[in-house]
């Protein structure tokens, strides 16, 4: 009986487990990182905002352009006029435009006349009121550049919850196979008992009561040991579920080898003070930091509303040359100058409109202004939503740790008592039963233990998730 308690105590102190390769929780998860596909579609989001700021740049792309017509009839040319030419828009409004245009024909608009050459025309408008300061092709802009932030908090969330699950069903797992081998271990322990017992009870040195008490926990942990192998089973089916390689769907097998590390050494994390967290919430979580994008959004869509009340007022200029030449010489000037010819050779215009009631405008104003209250009214909800979780999972995570530091000392206590009971069974003042009783007590226990130490760790990746820290990590 002595050599039983001993391998009884070893094995409670440090379980024993097979010689199976170790899968570290780090290695897991960043296996899932890489390969997942919704990790993969979370990397796409990067992609996604680089071509969206790329789009919205195009807007102040050089464009092409040439506009020809032609008119003949019963064999008379009246006019071919074309013009071909390049413009751009800059980032402050101004369009630069240069062109060439020509002109013949017999019925030719007098204001189409052109010089035999042709004429070279460069120009530029610039926007007096209305898209001076703020126009929409700046701010598609700079909402595209602001959705490049937006798309990373929503790929690091997407990162978080998945690090979370993955890591969830890590530690769902770890239990299971420790439950699973603690529990083969008292199966095992229990049929070594009985056949010695068995053997003593052949040899008239032990009544027959003791082998049908030691039989039953044979029979009991047996049906234990079938249930936890199950439930082995099936965690570390969903963990085969979850590793993908190289965009390969996973291999689902019953021959998965892969051990955990230890339950109290699974997740190497520091259990950081409650205000470490909440102090840096606005600043690090995902969520918070998709709905302050937002309302950056929408204070450019609030700026590009309120230029729609000014009036629009287009000042265009352009400079027109004889042929290519700008300075050509003239009847009244035959050394024409360049800033000559920009008093002389030019044609100018102003463009103006303004909507008398601003109902479209007003209207649009209204929506954004509703938009950002709406908006900033769910960030406050928002954040003051994750901070309850937070606080909740840190709440857990203390009573987690100190009901391990009980249970440990109620270990020990256990095996102390399971010791005391073998003791008095060997002077004949106990009997099998008091020991099983204790044995399957400390069992219990230990099987508690290890799903106690699984919480712990599953609350402690749950207080780095609601602060939007997991993905930052693995």
């Amino acid at each position: 009986m002595k050599p039983f308690i001993i391998s009884l105590l070893l094995f409670f102190t440090k379980c024993i487990f097979a010689q199976s390769p170790v899968l570290p929780l780090s290695q897991f998860l960043g296996n899932i990182k890489q390969e997942h596909p919704i990790a993969r579609n979370a990397d796409l989001l990067i992609r996604q905002a680089e071509a969206q700021v790329r789009q919205a740049r195009g807007a102040f792309d050089p464009k092409l352009y040439s506009d020809w017509q032609q008119k003949s009839f019963d064999g008379t040319r009246y006019y071919r006029v074309g013009e071909l030419g390049a413009k751009v828009t800059s980032q402050w409004g101004v369009e630069f435009k240069g062109a060439f245009n020509s002109a013949s024909g017999t019925y030719l608009n007098p204001e189409s006349r052109l010089p035999d050459p042709g004429q070279a025309v460069l120009g530029l408008t610039v926007p007096l009121l209305n898209g001076l300061l703020f126009d929409g092709n700046r701010a598609g802009l700079q909402n595209a550049q602001l959705d490049r932030d937006g798309l990373a908090a929503e790929r690091q969330g997407l990162l978080n919850d998945l690090l979370l699950q993955a890591g969830i069903t890590y530690l769902n797992w770890a239990i299971a196979y420790n439950q699973w081998r603690v529990t083969e271990q008292a199966y095992q322990l229990s049929l070594t008992r009985f056949r010695g017992i068995r053997a003593s009870y052949f040899l008239g040195d032990k009544p027959a009561v003791d082998t049908i008490e030691t039989f039953t926990q044979v029979q009991t942990w047996q049906l234990e040991l079938n249930e936890a192998l199950v439930s082995y089973r099936n965690a570390a089916l969903s963990m085969q579920a979850l590793q993908w390689d190289q965009g390969r769907a996973p291999s689902i097998s019953d021959n998965w080898n892969w051990q955990p590390l230890p339950l109290q050494n699974v997740v190497q994390l520091p259990s950081l003070p409650i205000d470490s967290f909440t102090q840096q919430l606005a600043l690090r979580h995902p969520d918070l930091r998709a709905l302050q994008v937002d309302l950056r959004q929408l204070e450019v869509d609030r700026r590009l509303a309120a230029e729609q009340f000014k009036p629009r007022l287009d000042l265009s200029y352009n400079l027109l040359g004889r042929g290519f030449d700008f300075t050509a010489p003239t009847k009244e000037d035959p050394t024409l100058t360049l800033t000559e010819a920009l008093g002389t050779n030019f044609k100018w215009g102003l463009n103006f409109s303004f909507p008398l009631f601003l109902r479209k405008e007003r209207g649009k104003m209204e929506l954004v202004q509703i938009k950002q209250l709406q908006t900033s009214n769910k960030l406050e909800q928002k954040q003051i939503e994750i901070e309850n979780k937070l606080r909740g999972y840190y709440n857990d995570l203390e009573n987690s740790r100190n009901q391990i530091l009980r249970y440990e000392v109620l270990l020990r206590n256990l095996q102390a008592l399971l010791q005391a009971e073998q003791r008095k069974f060997e002077v004949g003042e106990s009997s099998i039963f008091l020991i099983n009783s204790r044995e399957q007590k400390l069992i219990e226990t230990q099987l508690k233990f290890n799903k106690l130490q699984g919480e712990y760790a599953k609350n402690l990746l749950s207080v780095y998730w609601s602060a939007g820290r997991l993905f930052s990590i693995f």
